[in-house]
């Protein structure tokens, strides 16, 4: 009866470990979203420094592995991609040759954060833009 017990104790503690867990994932890899939409930021304004423009998608969403091929090797040695989890590819939007937005899906947002001029696109909750 004690093993029993015991054992109903320990399988209680580890579904609760395994959700800290599963959620201490999420909020990682939400880390890494966001410190790789602040790095293609950084990698866009150096390229509108020298070029007086950004990267151009004639105002529409795209994978930003495609969007932003220009700015290898000179801008950012390899472009970042979702770190996997629930999230969907970084996309890509200029706004006219002035402007531009990032967008990715954080799985642990309770609510969209945009810095950009124009709406994300459906299913992306946070977005990075210029201006």
């Amino acid at each position: 009866m004690e093993l029993l017990v015991v054992i109903t104790i320990i399988g209680l503690l580890a579904s609760v470990g395994l959700a800290s867990y599963t959620r201490a994932q999420a909020r990682a890899r939400d880390a890494k979203r966001q410190s790789d939409l602040i790095s293609l930021r950084n990698s866009l304004e150096i390229y509108y420094s020298e070029n007086n423009k950004y990267v151009d998608t004639g105002g529409s969403w795209q994978a930003a592995e495609v969007a932003l091929i220009d700015l290898m090797p000179d801008y950012t040695k390899v472009l970042p991609t979702d770190p996997g989890g629930e999230g969907l590819d970084y996309k890509y939007r200029s706004v006219t040759n002035q402007g531009y937005c990032l967008e990715a899906l954080l799985e642990t947002a309770e609510s969209p954060t945009s810095t950009c001029t124009v709406s994300l696109d459906t299913n992306y909750n946070y977005g990075v833009g210029n201006p």
